[in-house]
């Protein structure tokens, strides 16, 4: 796989800056050298590496594949089987006989019999079986009764059995394939829908840490504005145009800064560990690496307005939860095929041609039986009805209520989806309003400050006013870059709630 390149960065770490004395500059911050891997990282890379990484797709892969041997594995009902037998039975009995005089006498029979079968059975899909069975018994005996001491009797028989009612034709017999290929569907779309969810998990915590990113060069920003401020205040002070209370209130600022810049870099490292648990799973050794996020916000949103209906056709096509209902439904209905089936009398109709071969060469037998030279046919019909039928009334009326349940559940489901998509519409649509509005404060903030820093200069405003401006100004930053993170990320929840969520194409 194509990984992101790794380099090796300095993580500087800030050291609060003690009170600066009078007359002095503050206190710069004190870099420490802190060597970790870098990862720099784009936003198609993480969702390839978190596909194959993420434990839940790779429990839901094996879910797929064992659902999948399922289904292949119940055609194995329409395996043709073979089947074979041999026996041999040596009695000795004493038995009497007339002689020549008139009188009696007994003698010792001694009887060798030697059998031997196999046969050839084809499961159907009609519910019916094709059959050819071969029998064939030797008999030796010394018995006078007999034309020959050896005597071969073959048999060759060939039969079809046809349910005409319980259990008859395909809708029946093939049933269980059926409901099985349904199973298999489903877990083919509850795997789609948890890749969805992964994708949709690790595009919202890229984001994140980007924004959090962000938030912390904004941290950055307004800190240095504040240490000019100081650094203005403190200059003014010891050329005695300005006041203690001046610098107390920029020192006091630029505390508050440093305050909102560590919570800024812990927001980034605990955004960076939620990334991490998508990309590493339990790869423990990797969660040092520093993440370099290098796909940036966008900065255009232009303002589409989807109709929810456009957008709600789309999704109750594509949804995997939709799908998976349907692929339910239709599972029950098969089993009301089932059931209705088995509440009926067996009636099976029998269709059978008997070939013998007797001789006693067991060659002439052989060829006498296979060559059908004295044939036997017969037609048969048996029926047979179970008293009450219990199992079968209960089955079906149990697989009506799954039917019913199903049906139920798909309606929750698509009430769930209606709800998600009408939302995910509204937030797109709010969020590239809240990124205009967003972007128009901040350069109004910007140009409030750039008017009140000329009035300090002039001597028309103070240092409080200032710094208020300068916080307003921070305020718009942080508003302004977690507008475009919830604008893109309320993109993304929209093309999931369409069920369209799919990994992007990952340059080779």
């Amino acid at each position: 796989m194509n990984r992101a390149l790794v380099s090796v960065a300095v993580w500087l770490l800030v050291l609060p800056s003690a009170r600066p004395a009078r007359g002095q500059a503050p206190a710069e911050p004190v870099p420490a050298a802190d060597t970790r891997p870098v990862l720099q990282l784009s936003l198609e890379d993480a969702l390839a590496i978190a596909l194959e990484a993420d434990l839940g797709l790779a429990i839901e892969d094996s879910a797929v594949d064992a659902a999948r041997f399922r289904y292949a594995g119940t055609w194995g009902a329409f395996d043709p089987v073979f089947t074979a037998n041999g026996a041999v039975s040596d009695s000795e009995f004493e038995a009497s006989t007339i002689t020549q005089s008139g009188g009696t006498s007994a003698i010792v029979i001694n009887e060798t019999n030697k059998s031997y079968g196999a046969g050839l059975e084809f499961p159907l899909t009609t519910g019916g079986t094709l059959a050819l069975n071969f029998d064939s018994n030797i008999n030796s005996s010394n018995s006078a009764a007999q034309i020959s001491a050896d005597s071969t009797n073959d048999v060759f028989t060939l039969s079809y059995t046809q349910p005409l009612l319980r259990g008859a034709w395909r809708s029946y017999a093939t049933s269980r394939q059926r409901q099985s290929e349904l199973t298999w569907s489903e877990a083919r779309e509850h795997h789609r829908r948890v890749r969805q969810e992964v994708l949709l998990g690790v595009q919202n915590s890229y984001w994140d840490l980007v924004a959090a990113l962000e938030q912390l060069k904004v941290a950055d920003a307004t800190l240095g504005l504040g240490r000019e401020q100081l650094d203005q205040n403190q200059r003014r002070l010891d050329a005695g145009v300005g006041t203690e209370v001046d610098v107390l209130q920029a020192q006091a600022n630029v505390a508050v800064r440093e305050q909102e810049r560590l919570r800024a870099e812990v927001d980034v490292r605990a955004a960076a560990d939620l990334l991490k648990a998508s990309l590493f799973a339990n790869d423990y050794k990797r969660w040092d690496v520093e993440i370099e996020p290098v796909t940036p916000l966008p900065t255009e949103f232009p303002i589409t307005v989807v109709p929810w209906q456009a957008a709600l056709s789309v999704a109750l096509d594509q949804r995997p939860e939709v799908r998976e209902q349907r692929f339910a439904i239709e599972r029950s209905e098969v089993e009301i095929v089932r059931a209705r089936s088995e509440r009926e009398p067996a009636l099976d109709l029998t269709l059978s041609s008997t070939a013998l071969g007797f001789d006693p060469d067991s060659g002439d037998a052989f060829q006498s039986a296979s060559t059908w030279e004295f044939p036997s046919n017969q037609a048969a019909l048996s029926f047979s009805v179970p008293f009450f039928n219990r199992a079968g009334k209960n089955a079906e009326r149990a697989a009506r209520a799954d039917l019913i349940r199903a049906h139920l559940e798909a309606d929750r489901v698509e009430l769930r989806i209606t709800t998600e998509v009408r939302d995910a519409v509204r937030q797109v649509e709010y969020q590239a309003e809240a990124v205009r509005a967003a972007a128009k404060s901040l350069e109004l903030a910007r140009r409030q400050l750039e008017a009140e820093e000329a009035r300090y200069r002039e001597g028309l405003s103070t240092t409080f006013q200032v710094l208020e401006f300068q916080q307003k100004l921070a305020e718009a930053l942080s508003s302004e870059k977690r507008a475009r993170a919830d604008a893109v990320k309320a993109s993304a929840a929209l093309t999931k709630a369409q069920g369209l969520t799919e990994a992007p194409h990952r340059a080779k």
